[in-house]
Formats: structure tokens, sequence, C-alpha cells
């Protein structure tokens, strides 16, 4: 290792070249005092060297400009600054912005400002640990460190995890993270309250006895009831913490009271009405009463299938299930599939719909065969839920709804049950409802249109039933231009223009048939001298049937004569291959002319009616505010 005793002879001319730099010290305090004293030299050496400083003339150690550029470097050197720099507290507050560890070499007054501390670690947190013991057990400072990451906290030094008042303000914040405090901490009332306000999980990091501490577990589970699982055994067993946690949280708290209080008729009549999940956690014996069963069905009839079996056969309760099923209906006046609904448990009627069945399906067949006066009343709830679900206004796109009924109706059939006078009534009126309907919307539209608006509304229908259940936003993509709204929409649309046209296709199910069919190479010359001939017609063949011959009637949407021997199919499909849109029916060889005057007439006004789907889901989109 070098030592000065080489370079003592050296002159100041040659020694920033000659003199290694870590000496450079080492010479200038035997240099004669005149070296030292020459500014423009010694600026040299200071800038490339801070501790050179010490030895430099008061002139620079008192310029603030060179010493802030000398400590950005070297921040040790700021003790070689003048007297009047290290006093002033505007001059080194700039030199802890341009590097924090500067702190750790100014006076004890400057090391206790708590400005300085707080600049210095939000600079720079690697330089808390040299921070003196008053600015570290800081809350600010602390806060400082932690710089708004609280999973930071399970890093940071033990004086901060176990810093009561940082941990209070934090965990008011972000409770969850008093995992990551002190053991102290979790121990200490203040901090665990304060955690638990904020998140419930909280109180699962707390200490066990603070679990079983009635203030602070009231304080959990007011914020969520789903703490009541943390809490101790003790206060598990407390009525009135049980109930704050049940009033607190949406959801099936009862299953963490104690045993005693899932067989206390108040606490499980609170829960199942906050939760029809809870009847699965009560006792044996409430499962089974009359006034926790109807407290269930009347909130939550979807609950139905969740009741004990013989409850599910009793044909009082089964009633009563599906009365309420039709109390809590939307309300119909005011019901839209593009705001909130109205009911405070079903969403939509489609849901209403499925519960009714399932309820309707556990009563027994000769019971309903047996009772005419019950098959009446249970028609007559059918009846109703069906002529809510479609009242003039609630539903502009779509055609009177008798779906739901037609199910009833399947349900009687498959069980050889006669259908009762209310039930035949309701459905008959519907179909009457439905052609006056379709008559006063469609009337002054020509066939075509008719057929396109139809499917427009129908799509609008699905969109508004998608905003119900799953929010506006998940119909951004199917709503856009090349979105599914427009695509399915116009396939519909060319669908039903061709089979609309009587005479083309025969009945599906003349299956055995085999005298109708198509010679498909005569199919083929017919299409293609008949259709224009920017009109793509294609011979080929693919793995799954023997031959065909496809017609593209737009981009996107094609036609395909099928050879599956011994009958001829025809097809629709998007792109070839979307058999989700495939419509297979039996073409008429004598209609084929017809037919192509048909594709031929798609191609025209596709453009035309393409241009009004996009409007409609442009109108959508701003409606969704999308």
């Amino acid at each position: 290792m070098e030592t000065i005793e080489k370079y003592t002879d050296c002159k100041k001319e040659d020694m920033i070249r000659k003199v290694p730099e870590d000496l450079w010290c080492d010479w200038l305090a035997q240099a004669p005092d005149e070296d030292r004293a020459d500014v423009a030299f010694m600026k040299k050496l200071v800038l490339r060297r801070g501790e050179c400083l010490r030895f430099a003339p008061d002139t620079l150690r008192s310029d603030q400009s060179t010493v802030l550029k000398i400590v950005k470097n070297c921040p040790s050197a700021i003790v070689y600054a003048s007297e009047e720099l290290q006093n002033d507290r505007k001059f080194i507050k700039q030199a802890v912005n341009l590097n924090a560890g500067v702190i750790k070499y100014v006076s004890e007054r400057f090391r206790n400002d708590k400005g300085l501390a707080l600049l210095a670690v939000r600079n720079d947190r690697e330089i808390f640990s040299s921070l003196t013991e008053k600015m570290q057990s800081d809350a600010d400072a602390a806060e400082a460190w932690l710089g708004g990451k609280p999973f930071e906290l399970k890093n940071a030094p033990e004086i901060i995890r176990d810093n009561k008042a940082f941990a209070i303000r934090t965990l008011s914040m972000y409770g969850g993270f008093l995992k990551d405090v002190s053991e102290r901490l979790r121990a200490d009332k203040d901090v665990v309250t304060a955690a638990v306000g904020s998140d419930w999980n909280a109180l699962g990091y707390a200490a066990e006895e603070l679990r079983g501490d009635r203030d602070v577990v009231l304080t959990a589970v007011g914020h969520d009831g789903y703490a009541l699982q943390f809490a101790s055994e003790e206060l598990k067993d407390d009525k009135e913490i049980v109930l704050s946690a049940i009033a607190a949280y949406e959801g099936d708290v009862l299953e963490y009271a104690s045993e005693r209080l899932k067989d206390d008729k108040e606490t499980v009549l609170a829960a199942v009405k906050r939760c029809g999940d809870s009847i699965g956690f009560a006792s044996e014996r409430l499962r089974h009463d009359g006034d926790v069963i109807r407290a269930v069905l009347e909130a939550y009839p979807g609950q139905f299938e969740n009741l004990p079996e013989d409850v599910q056969e009793d044909i009082d309760h089964i009633l009563f299930g599906l009365e309420s099923v039709v109390r809590n209906l939307p309300d119909p006046e005011n019901y839209s599939f593009f705001e909130d609904s109205t009911s405070e448990y079903y969403s939509d009627f489609a849901q209403a719909e499925e519960d009714f069945l399932d309820i309707f399906e556990s009563i027994p067949p000769e019971k309903l065969e047996d009772d005419p006066e019950l098959n009446d009343r249970i028609s007559r709830l059918a009846a109703l839920l069906n002529g809510a679900y479609y009242k003039e206004g609630n539903y502009p796109y779509e055609d009177v709804h008798d779906e739901f009924l037609l199910r009833i109706e399947a349900l009687y059939a498959e069980n050889d049950i006669p259908v009762s006078r209310v039930l035949e009534k309701a459905l008959e009126t519907l179909r009457k409802e439905s052609k006056k309907k379709k008559d006063d919307k469609y009337n002054d539209l020509s066939p075509e249109q008719r057929l396109f608006y139809e499917n427009l509304d129908r799509y609008e229908m699905i969109v508004g039933r998608s905003a119900t259940r799953f929010g506006a936003e998940d119909n951004r993509d199917y709503l856009a231009p090349d979105g599914g709204f427009v695509k399915n929409c116009m396939t519909s649309f060319v669908k039903d223009l061709i089979y609309s046209q009587s005479g083309f296709y025969r009945d599906s199910g003349l299956r055995e048939d085999d005298g109708y069919e198509v010679d498909l190479d005569k199919a083929y010359e017919e299409i293609r001298a008949r259709l224009f001939p920017e009109i793509n017609v294609v011979r080929n063949h693919d793995s799954y049937y023997s031959e065909n011959v496809t017609v593209d009637v737009t981009d996107d949407i094609h036609l395909i004569l099928v050879r599956a021997t011994p009958l001829r199919v025809m097809e629709i499909r998007v792109n070839k291959v979307d058999s989700g849109h495939e419509h297979g029916k039996w073409l008429s060889p004598d209609r084929l002319g017809e037919f192509c005057d048909t594709v031929r007439y798609i191609r025209d006004i596709y453009g035309k009616y393409e241009e009004l789907a996009l409007l409609r889901a442009a109108e959508i989109r701003e409606k969704l505010g999308l």
C-alpha cells in the first residue's frame, strides 16, 4: 500500500497528475500554506475529492455553491464547511435534499430537527437507522419510511414496527397489516381497536386475549360481521355480539355462532332474514320451525331447495314459497333492463321463473290431480308471475312473454295431469296479446323490415338482461361496431329472410324421406349461373361432410348446401366454422332459382340494414354510458 512519503517532493503543478487520489488529503496535510491558499487549485481538488475541503481556504469553505456540489457526492464533507454554513438551517436543508446522508454529519441540533429528518428519510429511507433515537421514535418519521406502502411494514426496522402512535395511524386505514407490527402492539388494545375498525381480518392477527375482549370484538363485528369467526369461543356465545355481527354482514355469520345461539330462535330469525343461506347453520329443531321457514321463504324464496326434505314436501310451505316468489318480483310498472331492479331479492324475472319452477316441481303430481282448487291456485300464481314479466311499456323490444307458462304446461303434460282452465285461459290470452303487440309494432313495415326490427329488438333485450345481471361494462365488447350485437343480429336476419320464403324448405322432421334430394352437381351449376359474379361459389370437401356447395352471402355469412347421404341439408354458418350459428333445413329442389334470387336480394340490402344495426348498437352504448 502506497504512502505519502513517496510524493512529499511533488510540486503543486504535478500533484493532481502524479499523486493517487486517495492520498490527496495526506499530501495537503504537509503541503506549503501557499499551495493550500491557491483557490483555483484547491477547488479542482475538493470537487473531485470532497474530504480535501478540510484543507481549503475559508473562501471555498464558505462558498455555498461549491460546498453543495461537494456534499452531493461526499456528504461527510459537510463537517469541513464554514461554521456559518454548518449553522445555517436553510443551507443544511439544501444539502440534505441533495444527499440524505448529510443528516448523519450535521450538529445534534439539526439531527433532531424533525423537518430535516423527514426530508432525509423521504429521500432515502435507508438513512432512517442513522437518525437519532428521538427521531426514530417519531411517528411521522416512521410514516416517511413507509412511504405510503403499507405492505412494506413487514420489512420495517423493529423500532417502527413497535411504534404505537405510528401503528394506530397506519392501521386505522390498513388494519389488515396488524400482522406486521410487533408482538407487543398486537396485544395493545388501542392498536388492535384501530386495526379492526378498518379491516375485520385484523382480529385474526390480534393477541389471543384481545380476541376475547368484548369491546374489541364489538368494534370488529360492527365493521364486518364476518370477523365473528376470530372471536373467542366465549364471545361467540354472546348474543349481543352475534346479533351485531349478523346486522353488519349479509352472509352466513350464523356459522360462527355457538351451538346455543344456533338454537336461539331470535338469533336464527335475525340471521335468516339477513341471509337465506343461514338456515343451513341453524339447529335441526329451528330448521323445522314454521316461523323460521316462513322468514327464509319470505325474503329468499330461492332457498326452498336448501330446506329439509320433509319441509319441501309440506304443501303449505310450498304454497308460501310460490307466493313469496311472486311477492318478491321487481315492480312491473317501473322495471327496466337498463336500471337497477326494484326488488330487494330478484335482479330480473328470469331467476324468479327458475325458483318458481323448482318449488312447483316439488308438488306431488297426484296432489295437483286430486285437488282442483290447489291446481287453480298455483296456476293463478304462475299467471301472475308471467303477467308481471310483461306489461305494456316494460319490455318495448320483446314480444309478449309466454315461455314460462309453456314450461308449466309441459310439466303438467310430463305427469299426465290435466291443465287447469286457469292456465289454459292465461295462455290463450297471452297468444292474443302477442299477435296484437306484433301487429301494433310492426304492422306498417315490409316483411324484411319486420324481420330485421324483430331481431334488433330481441338482441337489445339480451343486452338489457346482461346489463341487469352482470353490469353494463360486460357489454362493451359485445356492443362494439365489430362485436356480437351487430354480427348476431345480421346473421339472424339473413337466416330469417331465407327461411321465411314459403316453399323453399320442407319440415325438418322428414328425415326419412329419401326421395327429397338435391343433385349437388346441378345445384352447383345453377347457383353459379344465377348469382352475380361477385358472389363466390365454392365446391369443396371437408372432414365432416362428404361434399358441399358454399355460397358466400357476405364476408362473414355463408350458406352451405350439404350432401349428407341420403339427404341434402341447407345450413347457415358464420365464418364457415362457427357451428353456434348453424341452422339446418331441407331445400326444395324445384325452388333453387328462387333461393338464388333471395341470396342476391340479401346482398343488395345487407349494407343498409347493417348500418341500422350499428346505429342501434351506438344508441345502447350511449344509454349504458359505455
